[in-house]
């Protein structure tokens, strides 16, 4: 099953939190890298953020996210997707003129 989750930081960071942003940025990276997370979106205030990634339950998503140094700081929604297409990066042909 695929699912999307939203995930809403709070409206005023405190230095806490702005301290462990890049930590948790790069831990996105990693489980990105490591196929656990197929997507990752934050809104252009940083106010939001959007991944997707593909579990058995919203049980086992939420085993995903409590790892997340952000995990008690943050206020999170998990939604299954009945649809998630997603178009392929383009590959630019060779021409050998």
């Amino acid at each position: 099953m695929k699912f999307i989750v939203e995930i809403k930081l709070p409206e005023i960071l405190d230095q806490h939190l702005i301290d462990i942003l890049p930590s948790q940025y790069t831990e996105i990276g990693n489980m990105m890298n490591d196929g656990i997370i197929s997507s990752f979106m934050l809104s252009d205030n940083a106010q939001k953020a959007w991944l997707t990634l593909d579990a058995e339950s919203k049980d086992e998503v939420d085993n995903i996210l409590c790892a997340f140094k952000l995990y008690d700081f943050v206020e999170i929604t998990i939604s299954e997707l009945s649809i998630a297409e997603v178009t392929s990066p383009a590959v630019p042909s060779f021409s050998l003129n």
